[in-house]
Order: C-alpha cells, then structure tokens, then sequence
C-alpha cells in the first residue's frame, strides 16, 4: 500500500496553485472587466453546487472506517450501510470503492438538492439565475474552477494517495462546512447594488481565503478555523474481521431476492417515511411561503417538482440502501461457526459460534415474507458489550436454514393473522392515505391544514403499523 508522502514533500502553497489560479478567474473579471455582483455570485453558486456531487465522489474512496458517534453536518449514525465491510474496484486506475461510504455520497447528494432549492427559493428573487449563469465570462470561470478543483484531486487526492489517511466525514464535512460559511457572503454581494469595486472584490479574495483555509485543513495544519472547516477528522478504528475457520462451508443458505426486494419497499414506507415526511414537508410549505410573499407563486409547481423530486429519490436511495445490505448475502457454516457472507464483495461480514445463539424466532409481521412464502429468523449473538440482535433472511428455505445451524425452531409456519386487526389495518391506511390527499389537493387543503397533518403525522402512522403487528405476531 502506498503511503501518501510525495504531497509532504511539496509545500503547501504549490498543491494549492490550481485552486488560486481558478478563483482568480472571477478577481479578475471584476478589478479588470467590471462584472457585475450576480455574476460573482451565480459563479460561486455553481462552484458550490459542483463542490457537493465532487465531494461525494471522493467519499467513496475514503479508506479509513467512519466514526458516526460524533456531531457533525450529517447525521449517519443510523445509516445501514456503515458498517459494511468490503470494496470493489470498477477500474483498476483508481482506488477501490467502499460501499461503506456510500450513504456518505447520498447525503452530499441531498445536500446539493437542498441547496439548489434554497438558492433558488432565496436568490430568484434578486438575480436571473439562467440568464446570468448563460453568460460566457460564468461559463469560462465555472470552467476554471472545475478545472482547477479536478487537477487538485487527482493529483493530492488520488496520486498521492490522501484517501489511504481520511475517512468519508472529513472529505464530505470540509465542503458542506465551505458552503455553509459561503452563503452568508453570497447573500451579501446582492446587497451591494451597483458598488462593485472594493466590496466585490472583497468578497472573492474572502473566498480565496475559504479555499485556503480549507485547503490547509484537510492537509493538517491547526487552527481554529481550519479545524471547523475540517469537521471531525479522525477516523475511527479498523474493525477485526470476522472469524472464519480455514476450510469449506459445509451449508450454504443464500436470500431470496425477491422477498428482500420487497421487505427494502416495505422497510421505507414504514420505517422511512414517518421520519423524511415532516422535514421535507416543512420546507415545502417555507418555500411556497416565500414564493408567495415574493410575488413569484408561479414558480409554486417548480419547487413542488423539485422538493418532491428530492424526497422520491431519498426514498430510493434507502431501498437501494437496504437491498445492498441483504440482498447479496449468503450464510455459510464453516465448522462450529455462522457467518454471513456477502457475494458481491467477496467478503465476510460478520460470524458467530454457532452454540451461542439464542433468543431465535420467526418474524411474523413481515409481509414480504407471507406474500413470497419467505421466512425472516430474530436471533441474538454475542454477550456482553458484543451482544447484537441480527435478522437472518428472508430465505426461501427455511426448514434448511434452521437444520444448518441447529436453530432451536419447532416450526417454521407462521402464526395465524388475526383478521379482525388486519382488517383494521388496511383501513386505517387507506385512512392515512386519503387525509393526505385531502389536506394537499382536496376542497380543505391549506397550509394549515398541511401542519396539522405533519404534528399528528408520528400517531396516525402508528395506527396501521401497529394494528398490522399485532395482527401478524404469534398471540
């Protein structure tokens, strides 16, 4: 493995070169060529909105586990796929991908959509967005700075070897830091009307001095501000692997895909849903409100499509998100040992003795299971501080599962459904469904309509969830 040392050999400012030749672009634009204020500002606008989709690109790479037991612009501390334990190499020019960091990448994503939407809803008002970012001087300076910010991650990034030493949050958390600081000088330049000159000016050598500081940041250097703008930097520690005796699987029980294909769609609705809808909700309802009391209600539809938009694409990146963590996986029995193996990675994911497990049952309450004839087995490993409770499955075979690993089942048939409360269940969903169109398209819609929804929204979803658990479960 290589060791990034080429970039210790350089001095700082030589790494940063085709960054500061990039922003001088816009200085120079507007010291020699008198640009006007939105066309700095739609400039830098797009530089922040590439900056996110780069950022979750070089996450991918990252080699050094993330920490998700610490504050940061991104909550992933819940996200499934953070403890997955592989990578792939599409190519053999760059690094492998970890597919650990990819929820990383999700959220950059999401926080490019937000961001646009914000700017939007925001900046509209005072500035042509289209028409300003249309013109050749936006377009060259866009360029340089893609350019300029291309060079430098090939180079540092991937040459000499930097994302052997980061984890994703430092490479996702220096950018959305960078961006948050940026918003306060780009809503200031608007407000300086005609007076170009000396606060334009100010205002890109601020943002040179952002670049630098984050530059300085990710390659080390202290400071209070550097250290912000870093985010949390030190990774966390590599996991041991998994314990695997050295010879053959004796039983190989694979998932069916279909069944978690399902169970990921049916994981979203239930588990996903209740927490995205209000935030999205809200900031639905601000940016209608915005819109309005700017006069601008006609681009009312845009912002629905693009804040819908993002919300069906969270939607998707968390089924995706579950699939990738069942979907391949094998449970093979290698001796006395259970261990969950994943095909797309050729790598283990975790093991356990099989004398160990306890607490092993069939979930009842999954409806993909019944729908596909499936069967999801609870079981609990460890002791102490390594005590997990893991799901096994869903399997299409599960009498072979459970004689594989000595699984202490009586029966794999599920419980009978109590159809009274699976009755109750369908119809306080249809319920749910159709308050929720009301309160959108319906003769009561209103925005306070809308609120109400969203404060009750955790007890009326509770309502079908729960009649449909309690119906499925063994009584």
């Amino acid at each position: 493995m290589r060791s990034p040392v080429r970039s210790d050999r350089v001095p700082a400012i030589v790494g940063f070169v085709p960054v500061l030749l990039a922003n001088l672009v816009p200085l120079v634009g507007v010291v020699g060529f008198g640009w006007e204020p939105s066309t700095v500002v739609v400039i830098y606008t797009l530089e922040v909105l590439w900056s996110f989709p780069l950022a979750g690109a070089k996450a991918l790479f990252a080699q050094r586990p993330p920490r998700t037991d610490r504050e940061s612009m991104y909550d992933l501390s819940e996200a499934i796929l953070t403890g997955k334990r592989g990578s792939l190499q599409p190519v053999g020019w760059l690094p492998p991908i970890y597919l650990r960091n990819v929820p990383f990448a999700f959220a950059v994503a999401g926080g490019a959509g937000w961001f646009g939407v914000f700017i939007g809803v925001v900046l509209g008002p005072e500035i042509p967005l289209v028409q300003v970012a249309s013109r050749p001087e936006v377009v060259v300076s866009v360029a340089a700075l893609v350019i300029g910010q291309l060079v430098e991650i090939g180079r540092d990034y991937i040459r000499d070897g930097r994302y052997e030493t980061v984890s994703p949050f430092t490479v996702v958390e220096t950018p959305a830091r960078q961006a948050f600081f940026l918003v306060f000088l780009l809503f200031a330049v608007p407000a300086v009307g005609e007076a170009v000159g000396l606060a334009v000016g100010a205002f890109v050598v601020g943002k040179l001095l952002i670049e630098w500081s984050a530059f300085r940041a990710t390659h080390g250097s202290e400071g209070r501000f550097t250290a912000w703008l870093s985010g949390p930097d030190t990774p966390a520690e590599t996991p041991d692997p998994p314990q695997v005796p050295d010879t053959a699987p004796t039983a190989v029980v694979s998932t069916d895909d279909r069944a978690v294909w399902a169970t990921a769609v049916g994981h979203t609705l239930t588990a996903v849903v209740p927490v995205y809808l209000k935030p999205f909700a809200i900031v639905w309802l601000v940016s209608i409100g915005v819109l309005q009391w700017s006069g601008r209600s006609g681009s009312a539809a845009t912002v629905t499509l693009g804040v819908g938009g993002l919300f069906v694409a969270a939607l998707a990146a968390k089924t995706v998100a579950y699939y990738s963590s069942y979907g391949p996986l094998e449970y093979r029995r290698y001796g006395d040992h259970l261990v969950a193996y994943d095909t797309w990675l050729d790598e283990p994911q975790w093991s356990t003795p099989v004398d160990v497990l306890r607490n092993v049952e069939i979930l009842g309450d999954r409806l993909a299971d019944r729908l596909f004839d499936s069967r999801t087995v609870s079981l609990t490993t460890g002791w102490g501080d390594g005590e997990t409770q893991r799901d096994i499955g869903p399997v299409d075979d599960p009498d072979t599962l459970l004689a594989a690993f000595d699984l202490p089942i009586r029966s794999t048939e599920f419980p009978a459904v109590d159809r009274r409360l699976a009755a109750g269940a369908a119809v306080a969903a249809g319920a749910v469904v159709t308050l929720a169109g009301l309160a959108v398209v319906g003769p009561w819609a209103s925005a306070r309509t809308v609120l109400y929804l969203l404060f009750f929204s955790p007890v009326i979803l509770v309502v079908p969830i729960g009649l449909w658990r309690r119906a499925a479960s063994e009584r």
